[in-house]
């Protein structure tokens, strides 16, 4: 397929959420060397880039008036050296997990399920049921918009942190993710100490496919399919908070859980706890709702707009924010 770049372009196959906006212009990149083309394209007419996976982690308020581009690059490869393989960012995430265990390369069935590619799991640090893509990450490549170049990135250069990387700060902004290498186990590596897997878990043999499994059943049970309507997952993050502060709020709320971070004087808690005691589920805004089962999930109910969506997420943080003093941060990208 030659190198095309259209232009006004709607975005409604392209994010999760399904809502309607128009990119000026769009280039599907299905050979990373067209990526050359598209940087002079863009200088040429000084646009604006942004780059997209499936669209799982994305929100779009507005008309994007620059160049979109569509990473779609294909390709598996599982390399010399025990458990090493490399993916293309076009690859499907979950696809790729199903792929390692079909290979008996073992350590991410924890991730399975997760919606987006390959190319976007760095970028976001995924993580699920106790296990981060960064326990298992090598490197990647990238092309630089800024100088044109490839080039490889280690473990310490993507910075990762929960659920952020260099690539979501300015440093990393015009950087495009063109594969990603993992160091995978040849004998099975399990991860069943999460709460809800330990409990799915309970009377059956745990194995890395009983545990991609149990995941799959967990995650569908309370993520709506996207192909069903329109959501991005989880909307905000887990709140990471000190342990005087859990100390104040246990004496309010006795029941609210917390779970310990590497950090000692850190914990972590449960950003849809916190949601559920303001009674969020099924709350709607325009065309935007909240899930009936899961307050951390935002829906696309009734044609929403990408507004309706931040105007109910920004809604739903004050509440957070006046009751229990603790700010909500999204997960999901908004442009």
């Amino acid at each position: 397929m030659a190198f095309e770049i259209q232009e006004q372009v709607d975005l409604t196959p392209y994010n999760s959420f399904g809502v309607s906006q128009v990119a000026a212009y769009f280039a599907d990149i299905q050979d990373p060397a067209d990526l050359s083309q598209a940087r002079e394209f863009a200088a040429s007419k000084r646009l604006s880039v942004l780059v997209l996976g499936q669209g799982s982690n994305t929100l779009f308020i507005n008309d994007f008036p620059g160049l979109i581009l569509y990473m779609n690059n294909r390709g598996r490869q599982i390399l010399p050296g025990a458990g090493m393989l490399r993916a293309a960012a076009g690859e499907n995430w979950h696809e790729l997990v199903m792929f390692c265990l079909q290979n008996s390369l073992y350590g991410i069935e924890n991730l399975a399920l997760i919606p987006g590619t390959v190319g976007a799991a760095p970028i976001q640090n995924i993580g699920a049921y106790g296990v981060e893509l960064d326990q298992f990450f090598v490197e990647l490549e990238v092309f630089d918009l800024k100088t044109g170049e490839i080039r490889h990135m280690s473990k310490a250069d993507c910075q990762f942190a929960y659920r952020d990387s260099i690539f979501k700060q300015d440093l990393g902004q015009k950087l495009v993710v063109l594969s990603v290498t993992l160091q995978l186990s040849l004998e099975p590596v399990l991860e069943i100490g999460y709460t809800g897997l330990k409990d799915a878990l309970v009377g059956q043999e745990a194995t890395p496919q009983s545990v991609f499994d149990a995941v799959c059943a967990i995650r569908s049970s309370k993520l709506p399919d996207p192909k069903q309507i329109g959501n991005a997952g989880s909307f905000f993050k887990n709140p990471v908070i000190s342990r005087s502060k859990l100390v104040s709020l246990r004496e309010l709320y006795p029941e609210l859980p917390a779970w310990d971070t590497e950090d000692a004087e850190l914990v972590k808690i449960p950003a849809a706890w916190l949601l559920d005691q303001k009674g969020w589920k099924g709350r709607q805004r325009g065309g935007a709702a909240v899930h009936e089962d899961h307050a951390l999930v935002l829906v696309n109910r009734d044609n929403a707009s990408g507004e309706d969506v931040v105007l109910l997420a920004q809604d739903m943080s004050s509440s957070v924010l006046q009751s229990f003093g603790i700010a909500l941060q999204t997960e999901v990208r908004i442009i």
